[in-house]
């Protein structure tokens, strides 16, 4: 299966059922079934509620023409959506993320790397040095933290190996979802005034702190020894604050969580400099379900000179995703559920360069490679497996 660029690509679709099915929504939905027999009279012509609004929201305000010489074309006719405008050759990023199982050594990178499909040329080979939950894997020079480090690949070997293959090394790492360092050193991460211990999320998980000095020097470290070490792009993922309820706030106790985009600001600023201070390419990654619910901050901040990495976890939003104001069903096959995302969220990532994640855990690989294929017809041309 080869990709090819085709130039401009835009986004067909009729009409899904893009929100739960609530019975507001069915009766709702009955009276413009009525509406639309009554007024318009063509067996089969459907028009969707979330279209229509996403047209007005581009300015097509104009009705679609309808042939009086050739009604079946117009019955029959797809209304189309150019979703993100379509990128050179050159600049296309297709690349695999290898899990942390499979890199403790250049022997297991390389027999991972050969699983590749060959047909998807695949450029780039992403390795996760720094996990969510604060695990550190690689022999970092880092030495306070021993108890994070759970393999001894060097830096030099992982690249090596990977450029051996004939690939480009990519790392990535994870910014603030820190569920250690912060549970030994509270210090780290968000102290309970109420229970003087480390605060934690509703998953019973701390997260580290962009107020604290020392984690800010550790993570600038990381980012630093990283980016040194021959790989071509850094990918920062979790540049956000937890989800804090207003009883968090309360036991938090501090005014500067009132407004987080200075933080993130500066942190965003510090890891761009150092990681294209050492010639590499700094992207971050955000979560489709924190843009579709309003949670990225990040980009509230960003000037889009960062390339965003977006991530739609198929398994994450298999149940819905849930705004607080609409609950958006995802219940289709992975590229129904690609597609529509993409075209829920475009609106918000519009203007960036954006390479698509695809990941989880619950669909095969060549359901996702046609996945992958089928979003390049929505413009969509950069992605990342895994």
């Amino acid at each position: 299966m080869k990709f090819s660029n085709k130039g401009r690509k835009i986004y067909k679709t009729k009409e899904k059922n893009y929100y739960g099915k609530t019975p507001l929504g069915k009766f709702f939905s009955g009276v413009l079934t009525i509406i639309l027999i009554a007024g318009v009279g063509v067996l089969g012509y459907s028009v969707a509620g979330p279209m229509i609004d996403y047209s007005r929201r581009h300015g097509d305000d104009e009705p679609a023409e309808e042939s009086v010489t050739e009604p079946a074309e117009d019955v029959t006719k797809e209304k189309t959506v150019i979703l993100h405008e379509n990128v050179s050759d050159s600049a296309i990023y297709r690349g695999v993320r290898l899990n942390e199982y499979e890199i403790s050594t250049p022997e297991s990178i390389k027999t991972a790397i050969g699983r590749i499909p060959q047909e998807q040329d695949i450029e780039y080979i992403e390795i996760p040095l720094k996990l969510a939950d604060g695990r550190i894997m690689y022999a970092t020079e880092w030495l306070e933290f021993p108890e994070l480090v759970t393999a001894g690949i060097t830096l030099a070997e992982i690249t090596r190996t990977i450029k051996k293959e004939g690939y480009k090394p990519v790392a990535y790492i994870d910014i603030f979802a820190d569920n250690i360092i912060p549970s030994v050193y509270s210090h780290f991460g968000y102290m309970d005034t109420e229970t003087l211990t480390a605060w934690k999320d509703g998953n019973s998980k701390t997260w580290a702190s962009p107020y604290s000095e020392t984690y800010m020097n550790y993570v600038d470290f990381i980012a630093e020894e990283i980016s040194g070490a021959g790989f071509e792009k850094i990918i920062c993922g979790d540049i956000k604050f937890p989800d804090f309820t207003e009883r968090d706030l309360i036991k938090l106790n501090d005014n500067r969580l009132e407004n987080h985009l200075p933080a993130l600001s500066a942190t965003a600023d510090m890891l761009y400099n150092t990681i294209t201070g050492n010639n590499s390419d700094m992207l971050i990654e955000i979560d489709s379900a924190d843009v579709l619910s309003g949670k990225a901050e990040i980009l509230d901040i960003s000037d889009k000179k960062y390339t965003i990495v977006l991530n739609i976890n198929l398994d994450g939003i298999s149940t819905g995703v849930n705004t607080g104001k609409t609950v958006y069903e995802f219940n289709g096959t992975p590229t129904e559920n690609i597609t529509k995302m993409l075209y829920l969220v475009s609106g918000d990532i519009s203007g960036y360069d954006v390479i698509v994640r695809i990941s989880g855990t619950s669909c095969n690989t060549s359901d996702l490679l046609r996945a992958v294929y089928d979003m390049t017809e929505t413009g969509y041309t950069s992605f990342i497996l895994g």
